[in-house]
């Protein structure tokens, strides 16, 4: 690695890849905040310089928008396989523990992202984060099909397997707004729902 000293900081001057500026940023998010995200607090943090950054993100905001997809990727566990393997509450308490696990990471995320993205970018955003959210339904719905102890009985009309997916991921993401440690409740009414005796 080629460092260029300044005034007791060493910088990056090999071009960085963009992952590696990712890095850091979910650095900063992880001990500064959101609020805390911008052009050199993600230079000083990789230790790349500044120029580098430009090359990859034109302004903040596009550094910003790329930073809260790599933080809910990071947070929701992209990169992992769909764990449809499990009976539909071992995955919902599997998606609940991970994602409870990648929040603690990012303290108040949830919460603060949409606040601290410019207007012009709040759509761009939200595309992003629900993005994630499709890819946690899409797993659910994946493991609900696969369980084949749920009673051929359970959905009807006026309360289809997308009713069900829709309402468990909401309540997993206000129990994680609320900061609970388990979805044990959630979970018994589920067993209650789909599945006899």
């Amino acid at each position: 690695m080629n460092n260029v000293q300044l005034g007791g900081d060493s910088i990056n001057t090999v071009v960085t890849s963009r992952e590696a500026i990712l890095k850091s940023c979910r650095q900063v998010v992880a001990e500064k905040g959101l609020t805390a995200l911008n052009m050199r607090s993600v230079a000083e943090a990789g230790h790349i310089a500044l120029g580098s950054l430009y090359n990859y993100f034109p302004s903040k905001d596009e550094l910003v928008m790329a930073a809260i997809e790599s933080v809910w990727g990071d947070i929701f566990q992209m990169d992992r396989a769909c764990r449809a393997d499990l009976p539909f509450p071992e995955y919902v308490r599997w998606i609940f523990e991970s994602v409870r696990r990648g929040a603690g990471e990012y303290p108040n995320f949830f919460t603060a992202h949409s606040i601290s993205v410019a207007s012009a970018g709040r759509s761009r955003a939200r595309e992003k984060m629900e993005r994630c959210f499709d890819h946690m339904k899409l797993g659910m719905a994946e493991a609900l099909e696969a369980d084949g102890a749920v009673r051929g009985d359970a959905f009807r009309a006026g309360f289809s397997k997308e009713d069900l997916i829709e309402f468990v991921f909401w309540n997993i993401l206000t129990l994680l707004v609320q900061k609970k440690d388990d979805c044990e409740i959630l979970l018994e009414m589920i067993r209650r729902t789909l599945y006899t005796g």
